[in-house]
């Protein structure tokens, strides 16, 4: 086995185990603290947002040109990066300095809650200083294939880190204050074992002089490249951060801890997508340079189809046994009121999946700008939309924002890809499963009663998801889910 195939499977695993810990820590620990668990979110994804600022797009060089550090034999790469990521922050603090009283007066017009920022200030700061060094580092581990060691260090840890601060909290061990500098301290360890890593891999190159190294061509060349990473990056964390910064600017952080479950439940749904665009990104790009059209569109479909599968599946499970979900985790009658917040983003998440791999085809083929256009136009809309619904529906707006925003972004793409291409991911078949879907989302609206029974909402959502499977499998709509039947089906019969 490869070192490819050995870090996708031990990749697998650890996702895996990820999602366990989380669900367990979504059910039963998260909902002892809302408003502590509300303030971390607020911070981490107000984190993040800044950091997209603060990098300019920075971490995009890594893979893009470590290749020519290689090839050419010039020392210093990652110390270039460095010197790039701090040169940003302190450009974009300086920026942020210098016009923090007019930001601070808009902000205000508009209702927001400044002084939440200014509380939280000496935690948000450093936090996106952190993760600027993070994700380069994280970046500069997957250029020697690495990626398992990495995604522990900076992604279960914090799965573990969380869970850890809310108990510390409900046994009145820590108070706020210190929970922030724990995640502050949490994110300086991560940093350091990342080095560490990277140094048992011989991956750490800091070499001084090196801008004198580097031909200047080459530095404009990495500059303008940053800058447009920097483009996409910011308007990807404008499109899926900036509901939860703006719900606790404008509402508060019970309400960011309340859309936090509900953005982990319907982030479950999508976890097969993740798998499908790393599969599919090389065959995409394969298929591009040998001209191969037909290996693009049979690649369409197909993902469209197993991830619509897949999504229906998954929704129904979790939807149809909404209500148990409630019963068994703590603090459960909290969310009840909210649960159209997961069905919105939850949708939003199937229609991400139905138009499936669009993203991938545009950033592979000559027509790769468009992509950053499409983002831009969803991260303006995004916001406005959140500014306008949150205020209006609570946190229900947030999640209606979120759709309508997605529902344009893919249609926009869908639509693209249709009139460059003569392609599209759609199958007449997929009516028919449409249809279950919509039976699944109407069954709770119109029996709630039944759905509040335990064993009912299990038998009749097993029993739904057992009929769909069939269906499925007799329309033939995807090769790779009746070959999966074929094979496993009559074992598990047996």
């Amino acid at each position: 086995m490869g070192i490819v195939q050995r870090q996708s499977l031990k990749n697998s695993i650890v996702n895996y185990l990820g999602i366990i810990v989380g669900g367990l820590s979504t059910m039963f620990i998260y909902p002892l603290d809302w408003e502590l668990y509300g303030e971390i979110q607020f911070s981490l994804s107000t984190a993040i947002l800044l950091s997209a600022f603060f990098s300019l797009g920075s971490h995009a060089l890594v893979n893009k040109y470590f290749p020519y550090f290689e090839s050419t034999k010039t020392k210093g790469f990652i110390s270039l990066l460095f010197i790039y990521s701090t040169l940003n922050i302190i450009l974009i603090s300086a920026l942020l300095y210098l016009f923090k009283g007019p930001f601070s007066t808009i902000l205000e017009l508009g209702g927001f809650d400044v002084d939440k920022i200014t509380e939280n200030l000496f935690i948000i700061l450093p936090l996106g200083v952190l993760m600027v060094y993070i994700a380069v580092l994280r970046a500069h581990s997957f250029n020697f294939g690495r990626i398992v060691y990495p995604d522990i260090i900076s992604n279960f840890s914090l799965k573990i880190i969380v869970p850890a601060i809310i108990l510390l909290s409900y046994f009145s061990l820590i108070n706020y204050n210190i929970a922030g500098w724990v995640l502050v301290f949490y994110h300086i360890v991560i940093v350091i074992l990342l080095l560490l890593y990277l140094n048992s891999l011989n991956g750490l190159d800091f070499k001084s002089g090196v801008l004198k190294r580097v031909e200047r061509s080459k530095q404009v060349e990495m500059v303008r490249y940053m800058l447009y990473g920097a483009m996409n990056h910011v308007g990807n964390i404008l499109v899926y951060k900036i509901d939860v910064v703006m719900i606790g600017l404008l509402l508060s952080s019970t309400k960011v801890g309340y859309y936090s479950i509900f953005l982990f439940l319907s982030v479950v749904i999508e976890i097969p997508t993740k798998a499908v665009f790393q599969i599919t990104g090389p065959m995409i790009s394969k298929a591009f340079d040998n001209n191969n059209m037909n290996e693009i569109r049979k690649l369409y479909k197909s993902a469209s189809a197993n991830l619509y599968v897949i999504g229906i599946i998954l929704f129904s499970l979790i939807w149809l046994n909404i209500e148990t979900f409630f019963a068994v985790m703590t603090n459960g009658e909290d969310l009840v009121m909210f649960k159209t917040v997961f069905l919105l983003l939850a949708l939003t998440k199937i229609i991400d999946m139905v138009t499936s791999i669009n993203f991938s085809i545009i950033s592979y083929s000559r027509y790769f700008r468009v992509n950053t256009l499409f983002i831009f136009t969803l991260a303006i809309s995004n916001v406005i939309l959140n500014y306008y619904l949150i205020n209006s529906y609570d946190i229900v707006g947030a999640a209606l924002s979120t759709g309508i925003s997605m529902l344009v972004f893919n249609i926009l793409k869908t639509v693209f890809v249709m009139i460059k291409y003569k392609m599209h991911p759609f199958t007449w078949p997929m009516i028919i499963i449409s249809l279950f879907l919509m039976v699944a989302i109407c069954l709770p609206l119109l029996l709630p009663v039944v759905f509040k029974s335990i064993v009912l909402s299990i038998l009749i959502s097993g029993s739904f998801v057992i009929l769909f499977i069939f269906v499925v499998y007799k329309l033939n709509i995807s090769i790779e889910i009746n070959r999966f039947i074929d094979k496993y089906g009559a074992k598990i019969l047996k």
